[in-house]
């Protein structure tokens, strides 16, 4: 077991990392689920594999020379990479208004596989795909916490700003064209802007934990709110809550932080399923 201080001093940076992203992804998932595109999430998530892929198989970090140098030419790569998903995912869902399952199944294991071949013959290559693939919270540093908290706090303040605009957008795009907003420019804007997220948190905490408090809590949410407002307030509480839980367990049994609170989100809408089923009887 290890001491407070002692838990701060090495996981500090990744504590709060977790403790942003788990506030702040709800809200980007959110617009995900109310599209009724759960997986698109993770097929966002693994093109930003394949953007820090491409680098590290090009070695466009290295060219810059230095360690710094490679982890912002990979996170800048994974922001264009999940960026561009995202948007033409957005626009595409507007523009159709149909689902994307296919599409997101086909960029899940095309950029995966296509991620994975570029650097099979690299050192380490395939180390680095695995702990993408998988979860690196607790490789976050100071610097991703505070780019976690600038996310977390944008995503909230645009919610409270454009909120009305941004769920008519979500739920009901011809209607919102219908009522005069700018609906292409919502798809390119939220779009880039969720992509975004979602490739940093790629890069600062793999693809395991980035899907799982994206979508997790607020599907525990819609079990119990009564309003998509209650869904959206109640969805980053029950994140942080229950990613405070998972880093504790975590600790105490010596297990990943990311795994557990994924496991511990998925738990928690299990039993929320089956008690709502069991209420309903």
């Amino acid at each position: 077991m290890t001491g407070d201080a002692q838990i701060w001093e090495l996981f500090g940076g990744a504590m709060l990392t977790g403790l942003w992203l788990a506030v702040g992804l709800p809200l980007l998932g959110a617009v995900l689920v109310l599209r009724q595109q759960l997986f698109l999430a993770a097929a966002i998530g693994q093109s930003a594999n394949l953007g820090i892929a491409i680098v590290l198989w090009a070695g466009l970090g290295e060219a810059a020379a230095g360690h710094v140098h490679e982890e912002s030419a990979a996170l800048a790569a994974a922001l264009v990479t999940a960026g561009g998903t995202a948007v033409l995912a957005m626009r595409a869902l507007t523009v159709r208004g149909t689902a994307l399952e296919a599409r997101a199944v086909w960029t899940f294991l095309f950029a995966g596989s296509a991620a994975m071949l570029l650097l099979a013959d690299a050192p380490h290559g395939l180390q680095e795909v695995q702990r993408l693939m998988l979860s690196s919270l607790l490789g976050a540093s100071g610097a991703d916490a505070w780019l976690a908290g600038t996310l977390c706090a944008a995503s909230a303040a645009a919610l409270l700003r454009w909120r009305r605009s941004l769920l008519l957008w979500a739920t009901d795009p011809a209607s919102a064209q219908v009522y005069g907003l700018p609906v292409r420019r919502l798809d390119a804007v939220v779009g880039a802007w969720i992509g975004a997220g979602l490739g940093f948190s790629i890069h600062a905490t793999g693809l395991t934990f980035t899907f799982g408090a994206a979508v997790l809590p607020v599907l525990l949410l819609r079990e119990w709110a009564r309003s998509l407002a209650a869904v959206l307030a109640g969805a980053p509480l029950a994140g942080a809550g229950i990613f405070a839980a998972g880093f504790f367990a975590a600790d105490r049994l010596d297990l990943p932080p990311g795994q557990a609170t994924v496991v511990l989100l998925g738990a928690a809408v299990a039993a929320s399923r089956a008690l709502r089923w069991l209420l309903r009887r």
